[in-house]
């Protein structure tokens, strides 16, 4: 499966690690791990989180979602065909529908 990174993921994750940096190194470095381990469990696994809507979209017709276990976070992608789409890393409080932008176009 080819492996697509929307350009603002890498620095979504850049952006929350030094928020966690502000706290602690080792928070972010924490941070940081926990979001390596899940883009790996999604590559390995990438149906099994559950779907979060369907676009009906050509370009992403539907998005999941794979929560963080110990930070309130969750990673945003998209399966189509043989590609995996990772947009984005979000806040558990936010909206997610505020991010589908990234999925558009």
């Amino acid at each position: 499966m080819k492996l697509i990174f929307h350009p603002e993921f890498p620095k979504d994750i850049r952006k929350f690690e030094g928020d966690y940096a502000q706290i602690s190194e080792g928070l972010s470095k924490r941070f940081r791990r926990e979001v390596d381990s899940a883009v790996v469990a999604i590559q390995s696994a990438p149906t099994a989180a559950g779907h979060i809507l369907n676009l009906g979209s050509a370009i992403v017709p539907d998005l999941r979602r794979r929560n963080l276990k110990a930070f309130p976070f969750f990673i945003l992608y998209g399966i189509v065909g043989e590609q995996l789409i990772f947009g984005s890393v979000i806040p558990s409080r936010s909206d997610p529908l505020t991010w589908l932008t990234r999925f558009s176009g």
